[in-house]
């Protein structure tokens, strides 16, 4: 039966989650302590784990599907389906662990990947105002002493 590789897949997966959230955890302590030097190089990281849980994604589906036709279920059946058909008691328990640690470890990285876009919400907020005044201008006084909008820098040579 093929419950060997799906749980050395799920092993695998579980694994790359745990990374993920080590890293999402790296990212956020940069963000918080403003320490942007190397929000890069985690956020590379990060694209470097999606990346490699797709292709374990893959991996399970191809042995989640042998196991369901094995256990005569569709090939899209869930985890939770395939624990709840397998005859072998010890095998059920293995799938509804690494359903649970699966559900835990997906829960966490959602509410630090949401934590972390908030943070970066915030620390963009100031580079955007700073934008914004630059597009729009700045107000100053022309030579009647009217108010106008400056677009461009203006400047100014004492020496003529």
């Amino acid at each position: 039966m093929s419950l060997h590789e799906l749980s050395a897949v799920l092993w695998r997966e579980r694994e790359l989650l745990d990374v993920l959230l080590y890293k999402l955890e790296v990212e956020r302590l940069l963000l918080a302590t403003d320490r942007r030097r190397w929000l890069g190089r985690a956020a590379h990281e990060i694209e470097f784990l999606t990346a490699r849980l797709k292709e374990v994604g893959l991996a399970r589906a191809v042995e989640s599907a042998e196991v369901a036709e094995e256990l005569q279920l569709s090939a899209e059946a869930t985890l939770q389906e395939l624990a709840d058909a397998v005859g072998d008691e010890v095998w059920r328990d293995i799938l509804l662990a690494h359903l649970a640690a699966l559900r835990e470890v997906t829960g966490e990285i959602t509410e630090l990947r949401d934590a972390n876009e908030q943070l970066l919400k915030q620390a963009a907020r100031p580079a955007g105002v700073a934008q914004h005044a630059a597009r729009r201008g700045t107000t100053t006084y022309d030579a009647r002493g009217l108010t106008r909008d400056v677009v461009e820098a203006t400047l100014v040579d004492e020496e003529t």
